[in-house]
């Protein structure tokens, strides 16, 4: 469990028995981990998260004065925001878990094959993190390039869009959209900078101050006036495959991504 050694962890429940519970299901599976703290409610989640800077943060859903909901919601516009699992009584959050870039949920009472099923998944992640990629990226921060879904408005339903279905991620007008494969486009409450820190590294590039392409969608790389570059990128079931193009300020990262 090297992965996992000296994680730290913080436990959010305001049950103070199940937040003991959830503790030494925790130790048990893996001594190694560190316990940062424990609250029981949402305004002392807050404190201990600014205080301890947490790896990964089991978090209630239910608690007094401010849901778990709203605590993942603050948090998240913080810079190094940590990973979080819901826990919940109730599996009818579960959608709403992922709109605030959850990495999992947990159902309560706490079941050990639960527990270890999302600790083995965090410990993917942090392999994933470790790894240097092309680009010597800077978002190796493990709490960050984990997000693999995310979730968009369609009419009164929230959809959820997996990053491996996303073509590039784009602004317009002060709106960010995505654009997904098969050329559909969706308005995102997250800004391009929140997308840029959670979207794979190893598949992203943020390639100018408006857009952030999926490497893998690249067919080819033309060049542009004042010594940039036009990405074409693959031809999409609805139709012609898009321009995007690459800033002067990032074209040297582009280099990093693939030889020119």
């Amino acid at each position: 469990m090297t992965q996992l050694k000296d994680v730290k962890i913080i436990l959010a429940d305001d049950e103070k028995p199940m937040a003991a519970e959830l503790c030494s299901v925790l130790l048990e599976l893996y001594p190694d981990l560190c316990i940062a703290g424990v609250a029981h409610d949402g305004e002392a989640v807050l404190k201990l998260a600014k205080a301890h800077k947490p790896d990964i943060l089991f978090l209630d859903i239910q608690m007094p004065g401010m849901t778990g909901l709203e605590v993942a919601e603050r948090l998240m516009t913080c810079e190094d925001p940590p990973a979080i699992v819901f826990a919940t009584a109730y599996d009818e959050y579960a959608l709403t878990a992922f709109s605030v870039n959850a990495i999992d949920y947990i159902l309560k009472p706490y079941d050990e094959a639960d527990v270890e099923r999302v600790m083995k998944k965090f410990e993917k992640m942090l392999a994933r993190a470790s790894v240097k990629t092309k680009a010597g990226s800077q978002r190796d921060c493990p709490k960050a390039a984990g997000v693999r879904k995310f979730t968009v408005e369609k009419g009164d339903r929230m959809e959820i869009i997996s990053s491996d279905n996303i073509e590039l991620v784009f602004a317009k007008d002060r709106l960010v959209y995505i654009r997904t494969l098969d050329g559909e486009i969706y308005r995102t409450k997250l800004t391009l900078q929140e997308f840029e820190g959670k979207l794979p590294a190893e598949r992203f590039f943020r390639c100018h101050r408006n857009y952030i392409v999926n490497v893998n969608q690249i067919k080819e790389i033309a060049n542009w006036f004042n010594k940039g570059y036009l990405l074409i990128l693959q031809k999409t079931a609805a139709g012609k495959g898009m321009e995007v193009p690459v800033g002067r300020a990032y074209a040297a990262r582009l280099r990093e991504y693939i030889e020119l």
